[in-house]
């Protein structure tokens, strides 16, 4: 557990190495990740309450970076995602859940009781990608599907989500990888890697506030339905790579146990990292 709390400074070059890893990874097992990505549709094809954002962000990474592990281990077939599926501390994940369900409610609640002081701030819906596009109310955006909007809301949302809220990936990451099974101590974990790699969650959190910036954008411009389902496809593209990154970073911050060190299949050196020794 001591090893565990004492998150790992990532080396220099993580940007290109991620780049690297991310792709060799969806160039190995091309089916896992399209069923992957099929799996992450239909989840954000469901009505998802913004106070439930990020309980639904934590589940799509838990996905991402199960995929992920069982590609790394020599996993490439569909009926090994599933059992990777079956195989994820479910428990612990949904007491990590329950706790940032709390978290965000707390936060709402604070809101709420200063609205008469931040209502500039909400009506524009600044808060997040998904309140921005579940608030519109644009003709265009309006006469878009229900299955649409929800699959543009609830992909764009949560992928800007995670880039804004990074210690949400890693507090996933710890728990996927088997190191901490108590929710508030998958949260430290979390936070005590971002405070050993700031620069990294500072390049998280720009990518998180352009995120937001060009969907404000897009929100007013979509007026055709074809070119709304563009976007969502490559949203979910967006959502994927998102949690992709997050999986370099938990692995790189946490290191792998020494039992997935040793069933790790061998990779090319142009894409394998040293193993960080807990």
């Amino acid at each position: 557990m001591a090893s565990t709390l004492q998150p790992h400074s990532v080396p220099p070059g993580w940007f290109r190495r991620w780049v690297r890893e991310s792709w060799a990874l969806q160039r190995e097992a091309p089916v896992a990740f399209i069923f992957l990505s099929g799996l992450l549709m239909l989840i954000n094809l469901s009505h998802q309450p913004l106070i439930l954002t990020i309980p639904f962000a934590g589940l799509e990474t838990a996905l991402i970076f199960a995929t992920a592990m069982t590609v790394e281990l020599g996993g490439w077939q569909i009926q090994d995602l599933l059992l990777a599926f079956r195989d994820l501390p479910w428990l612990p994940l949904l007491r990590l859940g329950l706790v940032l369900a709390l978290l965000v409610f707390v936060i709402l609640l604070v809101l709420w009781s200063l609205h008469h002081y931040l209502q500039g701030i909400l009506a524009r819906d600044h808060i997040s990608s998904a309140a921005t596009l579940k608030t519109l109310h644009t003709s265009g955006w309006a006469r878009l599907p229900l299955w649409l909007k929800n699959l543009l809301s609830n992909s764009l949302g949560n992928a800007q989500t995670l880039l804004g809220n990074v210690f949400l990936m890693l507090s996933v990451g710890a728990v996927v990888l088997g190191l901490v099974r108590q929710g508030y101590l998958a949260l430290l974990a979390g936070f005590l890697a971002v405070l050993r790699n700031v620069r990294i969650w500072l390049v998280f959190m720009l990518a998180s506030l352009l995120l937001q910036e060009g969907i404000s954008y897009l929100a007013h411009i979509l007026q055709q339905a074809a070119a709304a389902a563009l976007v969502a496809a490559l949203s979910v593209m967006l959502l994927l790579w998102v949690g992709l990154f997050g999986w370099c970073f938990a692995k790189e911050s946490f290191g792998l146990p020494k039992q997935q060190q040793a069933q790790r299949r061998r990779v090319p050196k142009a894409h394998a990292i040293p193993s960080v020794q807990n």
